[in-house]
């Protein structure tokens, strides 16, 4: 009788680990779902070799609320809700830097970092992006308020400017990053429209720019209207100017 329990007990740990494996499996959480806001974002259709410019989009800073992996939507007014399951592919900073880069570099026509430079004098505008709010109110709208300045590397001229921005959504979280990434598109347009108007002013009278570098900015530019850039098939909202109050639930 004893010489028929010992094979049993020698095969006793590896029984008692699959059991465990079946457990843990049987316990474990959804997969987790990743969600980015560059998709669908374009590189320009007529990228130049040379460009006569380049766009130096700068790290961006987000509310402390939002600067982890997951994705946070409202509860209400006081209460968020921080979704496991529910990603970004990178941190929230890093997607709307890479969606700002392509946007912007497509709306303006010109390269961002890394591509080919005309010469050691193309001037590079200098992108710095700091997110007030960024909200999402599931089966209602994405709020995003960024203030954002654009200024030329060489001290030619810089322009502040702040965006606030409302999108509606349906149900469901892909709606919900699908309404910011409307919304960063926005932002990124108005970025490039004083990238140009920068690069006019400064390409139309040579000698305003050498005074103009001796300045903090050209007094002649000033933000874009939210208003006129619906014609790329985005309507933007000016948000309720109420503040709401944020705590992590």
């Amino acid at each position: 009788m004893i010489r028929n329990l010992r094979p049993s007990l020698r095969g006793l740990p590896r029984t008692v680990a699959v059991a465990g494996l079946v457990l843990m499996t049987a316990c474990a959480s959804p997969s987790a779902r990743f969600y980015t806001l560059a998709a669908g974002v374009s590189p320009p259709a007529s990228s130049r070799a040379t460009p006569a410019w380049r766009i130096d989009v700068r790290p961006v800073k987000v509310p402390a609320a939002d600067a982890r992996s997951q994705l946070v939507v409202q509860v209400d007014a006081a209460q968020l809700k921080v979704l496991e399951d529910d990603r970004w592919a990178s941190s929230l900073a890093d997607e709307i830097r890479s969606a700002l880069i392509a946007g912007v570099s497509r709306e303006a026509g010109t390269a961002g970092p890394g591509a080919p430079a005309n010469g050691e004098d193309v001037p590079v505008y200098q992108i710095a992006v700091e997110v007030q709010r960024f909200e999402s109110w599931p089966r209602s709208h994405v709020l995003v308020d960024v203030v954002w300045n654009v200024r030329r590397s060489d001290g030619a001229g810089a322009v502040t400017c702040r965006s606030v921005l409302s999108e509606p959504v349906s149900d469901g979280y892909q709606a919900i990053v699908e309404g910011h990434r409307r919304a960063i598109t926005i932002v990124a347009a108005q970025i490039a429209e004083v990238v140009r108007g920068l690069a006019a002013s400064t390409a139309d009278n040579p000698a305003r720019h050498a005074a103009a570098s001796r300045k903090s900015a050209p007094g002649a530019l000033s933000c874009p209207d939210v208003a006129q850039l619906t014609d790329a098939g985005f309507v933007a909202r000016q948000a309720a100017s109420k503040l709401f109050p944020r705590a992590v639930g």
